[in-house]
């Protein structure tokens, strides 16, 4: 009777509580989601999403044994990646991936937004430029090597009459700040208190939302020709492609994997050369015709892999303008092993061997084969290391050749494509047996983002 009784005056109390007072928890996410732990799993169409550790129906790279610390359990809704919200892939064929159907957990509170307190400003816009920076508008004033600008309105040290803030009302000629008045596609620049140099280019940064690694403006034909024996590219479809020159001739490809870093193979350069040979070509199609998109860039300084990988960063001498036809790839997560059979291209100007597209950017589907298949005595016998990767059709015909050493090889998941190799050597060019061989990025990831933020 006793227990009958505690129960009852339990259930008289709950029943007297208010329906609002009820804590009913609320399944939302703060920020872009990347610490969301909730169990929705429907996409914003309403369909179901795939388990994060199955492949079926697509294959990926977000498992949880790459992303141990995101939260991957189930087919729970997540965001691994730093996306602006929780997605997921999907269990539709013919949908790989969408945003997930939740909200922010700001907007699912009642009434408006709490108001600015009294005196507290807007934080101030960056001061970056989109694209080419015609329409900047900072305070930048002086040069990449650091000289101060001449003001616009001035005659000393030098006399000039095109861009003057009464020629040009409309460019923003204000003081002595850098602006790009006559649209030039390496971005905004001044006239340089240098009597000796009438002008010279600034050191302003893109603003980072104005285009995304990895997403070309142009979609590739993601063909499943071969370098060798012909798949053209669709011009800038591989916009962080780079072709690297030493007196005007391309001699070894690379990647842009931020506007003033390329990465290529340490084996295209040169012990002796002094940096003032080497030139870095970005934007371009045809290797021959100079394009008007193409920029072209000194290289400042080059780091090679301390452990002797064939691997090398440059720093360019000023940033790349960021462009429909310029944009970087995305580096991989840290030691991430891409998975064999997984789909990539590679691309470049090199030797096609008298076939079609000499001159144009070429590019080939290859998949990743698993080096202990490319390390078998018919293949490779045993000479690709754990820090490299094999890709290319067992059968031959396909595969990157001499002028296409220190390109890419990237592999698309998600939404993006992700620098996972840069091509290294081979035995022969497109041998039956013979896959190339690629430096795996991964690896040196830790490597590569230290030397990017030192330097």
């Amino acid at each position: 009777m006793e227990h009958k009784a505690v129960v009852f005056l339990i259930l008289l109390f709950l029943k007297s509580v208010p329906p609002e007072q009820t804590p009913v928890p609320q399944d939302c996410y703060h920020g872009n989601g990347q610490s969301y732990r909730g169990t929705s799993s429907t996409t914003i169409t309403g369909r179901k999403c795939q388990s994060w550790s199955s492949m079926t129906p697509h294959r990926h790279l977000k498992t949880p044994e790459n992303y141990p610390n995101a939260g991957l359990t189930m087919n729970y809704c997540r965001n691994p990646d730093a996306d602006k919200s929780p997605w997921c892939y999907t269990t539709d064929p013919r949908v790989r991936w969408e945003f997930c159907n939740l909200k922010k957990c700001s907007e699912t509170r009642a009434g408006p937004a709490a108001p600015q307190a009294p005196g507290v400003e807007n934080p101030p816009e960056a001061d970056c430029m989109i694209g080419m920076g015609k329409s900047y508008r900072g305070k930048k004033a002086t040069t990449v090597a650091g000289v101060p600008c001449q003001e616009w309105a001035a005659q000393e040290p030098h006399h000039h009459s095109i861009f003057t803030p009464e020629t040009n009302p409309q460019s923003g000629l204000e003081r002595n700040y850098c602006r790009n008045p006559d649209g030039d596609v390496n971005g905004p620049w001044c006239y340089t208190m240098n009597p000796r140099k009438l002008f010279d280019y600034c050191d302003v940064p893109q603003c980072e939302s104005s285009f995304d690694c990895g997403k070309p403006k142009v979609e590739p034909k993601k063909c499943s020709g071969r370098i060798v024996g012909g798949c053209v590219s669709k011009p800038h479809s591989w916009p962080w492609q780079v072709s690297l020159r030493r007196s005007s001739r391309h001699f070894c490809g690379g990647t842009l994997i931020s506007p003033k870093w390329v990465l290529t193979a340490a084996h295209c350069l040169d012990n002796i050369l002094a940096l003032s040979f080497y030139k870095v070509i970005l934007g371009a199609h045809n290797e021959k015709v100079r394009e008007q998109s193409v920029q072209e860039i000194p290289v400042s300084r080059l780091f090679r892999e301390p452990s002797q990988a064939d691997i090398a960063l440059l720093k360019l001498s000023r940033p790349a303008i960021i462009t429909k036809e310029v944009i970087p790839a995305c580096l991989p997560p840290p030691n991430y092993m891409v998975a064999a059979r997984t789909e990539c291209y590679i691309t470049g100007w090199g030797e096609t061997q008298g076939t079609f597209g000499e001159g144009l950017l070429k590019e080939a589907h290859l998949p990743v084969i698993e080096n202990k298949v490319c390390n078998r005595n018919e293949y490779l016998d045993g000479r690709v290391k754990p820090t490299e990767l094999c890709a290319g059709h067992l059968i031959g015909g396909t595969d990157s050749c001499q002028g296409d050493s220190g390109g890419p090889l990237v592999c698309f998941e998600k939404d993006k494509y992700i620098l996972q190799g840069v091509t290294s050597w081979g035995l022969g060019c497109a041998r039956p047996n013979k896959p190339g061989v690629y430096v795996r990025v991964s690896p040196y990831v830790p490597w590569i983002e230290e030397t990017m933020r030192r330097n």
